[in-house]
């Protein structure tokens, strides 16, 4: 991420000399409280300057001094890097990806909010059955089978222990020092097929001296679609 900072030049009358450089101070802090600051020169009295390699969904104060050959004035007013001032609401999040999903787990990823004016705290994660009546929901552990995670500032993904062959949504929302933002559209994701579970209630009925008739019922948890089942004596 990369910001054009860019200013007046001071008056003649206020210069107090010839200005060979001018000194970028840009400063920001996180949700974990470390709290940072870099200096970077112009190359000679021009008015403009790219600070490049800046994070994401960080806001930072910028503000700016010139120098003669006698050392440097005073620094202007800080001023909050507008490129990132927006809004505190997490895109949608992208497509879940063939390769971020197993049976029993998924790699949920996001983007920081498009715009904002605040420093992020934390995102919180969202994580909800979509369909209680599809084939495996009876094995998703839970009444309310809606569950939140929280994840800290820094961090974008959100791995997670799943049921086998099931929909799930998930949201995500944005805890910033203004307060929390609004949740994102969800997006839908189902987990990959896995063994099934044992069959229930086996029992067999004797047919004749040579032959018996073999019952069971479905299992608990199919864990993808059921094709055939191997009896074995």
């Amino acid at each position: 991420t990369s910001v054009n900072v860019s200013w007046d030049q001071i008056p003649n009358i206020a210069r107090n000399g010839i200005i060979i450089t001018y000194e970028v101070k840009y400063s920001w802090s996180l949700g974990n409280g470390h709290i940072g600051t870099n200096y970077t020169n112009t190359s000679g009295a021009t008015d403009q300057l790219v600070l490049n390699w800046l994070q994401e969904c960080v806001q930072y104060r910028i503000s700016v001094r010139a120098y003669t050959n006698q050392g440097p004035g005073p620094f202007s007013e800080e001023v909050l890097d507008s490129s990132l001032n927006i809004n505190a609401q997490v895109p949608q999040p992208p497509d879940v990806p063939p390769n971020a999903l197993t049976a029993t787990s998924a790699n949920l990823t996001w983007s920081c909010p498009l715009e904002k004016n605040y420093t992020i705290i934390s995102y919180s994660v969202n994580v909800t059955l979509d369909n209680p009546y599809s084939v495996n929901a009876d094995c998703v552990h839970g009444q309310n089978r809606s569950y939140y995670f929280t994840v800290p500032a820094y961090q974008r993904y959100l791995y997670i222990s799943l049921v086998p062959f099931t929909s799930y949504s998930f949201a995500v929302l944005v805890y910033t020092t203004e307060g929390e933002g609004a949740l994102s559209v969800p997006r839908l994701f189902t987990t990959l097929q896995a063994p099934p579970t044992s069959p229930l209630n086996i029992s067999a009925s004797v047919l004749s001296y040579s032959s018996l008739l073999m019952s069971w019922s479905p299992p608990t948890c199919s864990n993808g679609i059921i094709s055939g089942y191997m009896v074995t004596y």
